[in-house]
């Protein structure tokens, strides 16, 4: 009688739904199709489009600033190379907290020298706007690749605020809270949803080059100075 019974967890009904929906994730399903790249452009695009549509709906429901530039390459990135080291929430997050601070310190140094420059205004373009708008890139720049957080759609964020668009603390918290509600969705869709080992803070660089297209690493087909880039990346 035993001999036609499943015993052990594995007979379950639990088990075999499990097993089930994980051979449905994308990274159980990037090594069983012939053409992953498909796969990766169906998940890019509706990951990008329900995270930001969320995001979106939030704002509108609550009323609250949460829509800016520089989440759309953020989420970009996210989701069409989330196992890449720019994808990390550490570095997203780190990097556009900084650039708004380098922006706003950049704008406020400005204006502490001259005071009459109207900078408060976005629509005013003149030199000291200009002055407060490249040493917010050369700030968030320096500050990116010190603390080892680089990714680049933060430099937008210094932009936005540099550019005077950040004119009180709700607008300033409501582009962190997009960025952390952002990661969240990247945390969901990449780790629960797509099965990959999306990092839940910093990302690990030995588990990052085994992903290659995913960690935005060049396909073998790619022309030989990608090649010895990708070399040189994966030898560090």
């Amino acid at each position: 009688m035993k001999g036609n019974v499943q015993l052990g967890p594995r007979g379950s009904l639990l088990f075999r739904v499990v097993a089930f929906f994980s051979r449905l994730q994308l990274g159980y399903l990037l090594r069983s199709v012939s053409n992953p790249r498909f796969l990766v452009v169906i998940f890019v695009f509706v990951a990008g489009t329900i995270a930001l549509g969320i995001i979106t709906m939030a704002a509108y429901l609550t009323d609250l600033p949460l829509l800016f530039p520089p989440l759309g390459p953020s989420a970009f990135i996210l989701f069409h190379t989330p196992m890449s080291m720019g994808a990390s929430p550490r570095n997203v997050m780190l990097s556009h907290t900084m650039a708004v601070a380098a922006g706003l310190v950049s704008l406020g140094f400005v204006e502490m020298f001259w005071p009459g420059a109207d900078l408060s205004d976005p629509s005013v373009m003149n030199w000291c706007r200009v002055m407060a708008i490249a040493l917010s890139m050369g700030l968030i720049a320096v500050l990116m690749v010190t603390v080892r957080c680089v990714h680049p759609p933060g430099a937008a964020s210094a932009l936005i605020a540099a550019m005077g668009y950040l004119s009180n603390p709700v607008q300033v918290l409501g582009l962190l809270a997009a960025v952390i509600l952002l990661i969240l969705e990247a945390f969901l869709f990449n780790r629960i949803i797509g099965g990959l080992p999306y990092p839940v803070w910093r990302a690990d660089p030995r588990i990052s080059r085994s992903y290659g297209v995913l960690a935005g690493i060049p396909e073998p087909s790619a022309n030989f100075w990608q090649q010895m880039a990708t070399k040189i990346f994966q030898q560090r």
